[in-house]
């Protein structure tokens, strides 16, 4: 007689690990922390390791196309490091190269992340960076001067904080205070939590529609009254920077929102936004503020600097097109750093034409594969990457500021490709 068994249940196999939020939103909520202990230059990359891990062990993960770019643009920067000379070249090129590994990881982090984190979680994220931005560029204008002696800095080796860039990262300033000469008065320039004005400039101008992205998408309450009362305030660490380059890169962002929202037949909000910017220019006006601005440039001409050394900067990188020369070297004509001042010239310069390239295929292929989106939130979100495509060219790109331009693209990705509500 055959014994007859029922046949045994086997339990199904495991899905992919969840992978928790916090590693992702700590270098935002904990922005002023980080700051505040001199680590803003490592904290990235640790968290980015960490979650690197998170995505080995997951049992899968989706790689977008966009960062698969930035991983051969990864590989192709390693190779151009032969050309480096130099303890300060080379810690320059690590943490260039560093900061865009931390980026990627990032981008692919949150693109897997479905379970515990969505764009909301992100833009409010977003927010509480802005806050310590707007915060501590108020704080700047009362105390311009001072500068931190952080844990972080009295750790290393005085080797290491010897070197100017490394001492600007761990014993950070408040604000740069510069007294072109001839000028009546010394500028008191915001740029906390960076190390210099143009980190500031280029967050606030990243920040600021992901700030208003978030308004979306949330009712009206009390908290609107505030993040409203927040942007004014704004203004006044804002003004104080007299960085030019920032307030093109707001009425870049801000008139790509509009003139979308007028494409769509979405008059009232476009024409409330016209009367806003309407109403804020003429304040800066009326102020005094674009004066002030402009009177900088009377004792300092940057621009004039730049045009003779972004030309020497191109001519240079045509006699290494390919590989660049790794890290910047200075232009005895000008007296500045070819490779300097925009990451465009950063990238051709170090990387080559083929590194630039591939940067400009992640952006700007990455920009025009989410052009498509239609809501509200999402327009405010892709006017970050809008923007990137044209101030990148006369800012340099910190870690910060480049994970929040990665993020503003995953999360139009992902929606894209999910079918999220955005």
């Amino acid at each position: 007689m055959a014994l007859l068994t029922s046949p045994v249940a086997r339990p199904a196999p495991a899905g992919p690990a969840a992978l928790p939020a916090w590693p992702l939103l700590t270098l935002f909520y904990g922005l002023p922390v980080i700051w505040a202990l001199g680590a803003l230059q490592f904290a990235p990359t640790l968290l980015a390791l960490f979650m690197l891990v998170l995505l080995v062990l997951r049992r899968s993960v989706v790689v977008p196309a966009p960062a698969w770019i930035l991983a051969v643009f990864l590989l192709w920067a390693a190779a151009g490091s032969v050309q480096i000379e130099g303890l300060g070249s080379w810690l320059g090129f690590a943490l260039r190269w560093v900061n865009i590994f931390s980026a990627t990881v990032f981008f692919v982090y949150y693109y897997n992340a479905r379970e515990h984190l969505d764009h909301r979680r992100v833009l409010r994220a977003a927010v509480a960076a802005w806050t310590t931005l707007v915060g501590l560029g108020c704080l700047a204008l009362v105390i311009p001067e001072a500068r931190l002696t952080t844990p972080v800095g009295l750790l290393l080796p005085e080797v290491l904080t010897a070197n100017e860039l490394v001492q600007d990262f761990v014993f950070p300033p408040l604000a740069e205070v510069q007294q072109p000469w001839g000028a009546p008065e010394p500028y008191n320039r915001p740029s906390a939590p960076f190390p210099y004005t143009n980190g500031w400039g280029s967050g606030f101008v990243i920040l600021t529609p992901l700030v208003l992205a978030y308004l979306t998408t949330v009712r009206f309450r009390a908290r609107h009254l505030l993040v409203v009362a927040g942007l004014t305030v704004s203004l006044v660490p804002a003004v104080a920077t007299t960085n030019r380059g920032m307030f093109l890169g707001i009425g870049l962002a801000m008139g790509y929102v509009l003139v979308r929202w007028a494409l769509q037949g979405r008059v009232l909000p476009a024409l409330f936004g016209i009367a806003v910017a309407a109403a804020v220019a003429g304040w800066l006006v009326a102020s005094g503020s674009v004066e002030r601005i402009l009177g900088r440039q009377q004792y300092s001409d940057s621009t004039g600097d730049r045009g003779e050394l972004y030309t020497d900067t191109f001519l240079a990188t045509l006699d290494s097109p390919l590989l660049g020369y790794g890290a910047p070297l200075l232009d005895e004509t000008v007296g500045i750093h070819m490779g300097t001042q925009g990451y465009l010239w950063t990238l051709m310069f170090c990387y080559g034409f083929v590194g630039l390239g591939l940067f400009m295929a992640f952006l700007h292929g990455g920009t025009l594969a989410t052009l498509r989106v239609r809501s509200s939130t999402g327009i405010l979100v892709h006017a970050v990457p809008v923007a990137a495509c044209v101030f990148f060219a006369y800012y340099g790109l910190d870690a910060v500021q480049f994970i929040l331009i990665c993020l503003s693209l995953a999360v139009l990705l992902r929606a894209q490709r999910y079918g999220e509500q955005l």
